[in-house]
């Protein structure tokens, strides 16, 4: 069977939030980059993620601004300057959800404490909101919890991705089921084979794919990095009756330990509909519990956390997620962006949606350090473009 053979200098493969930053910013500088995808775009982590671009404040609610909170602590005011259009990238098209994160406690002074320190840890990107202040479902007079401002807009995913499909659409394409193949000659990767009909020479091959680099690595004997997985159990709801829906909330929800029992984001769905995404503590705990269990207690923590809220009837539904990353000991976060090279072989995991520019900066030093060329090259027609996915609140009640 005759194999087409193009070329091109740079391919990254996986289309999530860091292969489409990282594509973007390639070809931005002059470089031929390809992104292949083998689903559709964002279509696992990226789409599951709850848009919040996080600069640490979840991280030092102990009071300590740990390793992972000052890693991630300059991510926000990067991605507001290209939501502004004046950033690396313009994505000033995104939708904003909203323009902070909130963050609110209960009455219960082991949360007021939690919340006092964590505001002196986290002094400016961290502000108290007065009652006079305050909008939404916290601006009724049934709230009596403590109410902060983090300087954390939330975008909408969808949006985003489709940003980076206006310049550099046509290269971003869809490899279906095909057999991803490394060919190696030398030190290096030579080129790699999409199934038995095509191969891509690059001067660098570069793996952003999520989960599906640890299938990648496998498949190629490639010992090193490890991959971990942490799994999540995420939970939505809606109103039943769409003529009374949910109102929209976008905040973290802090009890007496380091981490926020639940976190709250609101989505439209396609028609129109309201939908809470939780996240946090409780949807780490639901790891391994059956739906029905989970949304049970999800019910009751709502009860719990907004007692002053009087909720419609409400529709569910659960997702489990797996968050892929380096391995750690003990399975652990880790605390930035992750890149290991193999000579022309790159691993990377920007282990948060926020920390995607961190581990572009570092690629492109990479490649850069590698006096990597740049070419011009036919564009390639014989894969066809890959298409954004669905939006998880669309897909997760059907």
């Amino acid at each position: 069977m005759t194999s087409t053979a193009i070329d091109t200098d740079i391919v990254i493969i996986g289309a999530g939030i860091a292969g489409l930053w990282l594509h973007h910013r390639l070809n931005q500088l002059g470089y031929h980059a390809l992104l292949l995808e083998a689903h559709q775009i964002g279509h696992a982590q990226t789409l599951a993620a709850q848009g919040i671009i996080h600069g640490g404040s979840k991280y030092a609610l102990n009071g300590v601004l740990s390793n992972a909170a000052q890693a991630i602590s300059a991510m926000p005011a990067r991605w507001q300057a290209c939501f502004h259009g004046s950033g690396e990238i313009n994505l000033s098209q995104a939708k904003i959800l909203a323009d902070h994160q909130l963050l609110w406690s209960t009455q219960r002074l082991s949360s007021k404490l939690v919340s006092f320190f964590a505001s002196k840890a986290l002094q400016s990107r961290m502000q108290a909101i007065p009652k006079s202040a305050r909008n939404g479902i916290f601006a009724d007079p049934g709230f009596k919890g403590a109410l902060y401002a983090l300087d954390e807009p939330v975008v909408d995913v969808p949006s985003l991705l489709g940003c980076f499909q206006q310049n550099y659409g046509h290269r971003i394409l869809h490899t279906g089921a095909a057999t991803l193949k490394f060919i190696r000659e030398g030190q290096g990767i030579h080129r790699l084979a999409i199934g038995d009909t095509l191969q891509i020479k690059a001067q660098h091959f570069i793996v952003t794919a999520g989960e599906g680099t640890g299938e990648l690595l496998s498949h190629h004997h490639i010992q090193r990095p490890e991959m971990q997985l942490r799994p999540l159990q995420m939970l939505l709801c809606k109103s039943a009756d769409p003529s009374s829906p949910l109102p929209a909330i976008y905040a973290h929800s802090l009890g007496s330990g380091s981490k926020p029992i639940a976190t709250i984001t609101s989505h439209s769905d396609q028609h129109g509909n309201m939908v809470w995404y939780l996240g946090g503590n409780i949807a780490e705990q639901g790891v391994g519990k059956s739906p029905d269990k989970l949304i049970r207690e999800a019910q009751a923590l709502l009860k719990q956390i907004m007692p002053w809220v009087s909720l419609p009837d409400l529709d569910w539904a659960t997702v489990n997620i797996n968050r892929a990353e380096p391995k750690q000991k003990g399975f652990s976060r880790p605390d930035s962006a992750f890149v290991e090279s193999h000579d022309n072989l790159h691993i990377a995991w920007p282990t948060k949606l926020a920390l995607a520019p961190d581990l572009s900066d570092q690629l492109i030093s990479t490649l850069q350090n590698a006096s990597t060329n740049q070419h011009s090259y036919p564009e390639v027609t014989v894969l066809p473009q890959a298409t954004v996915a669905t939006p998880l609140w669309d897909r997760a009640f059907s």
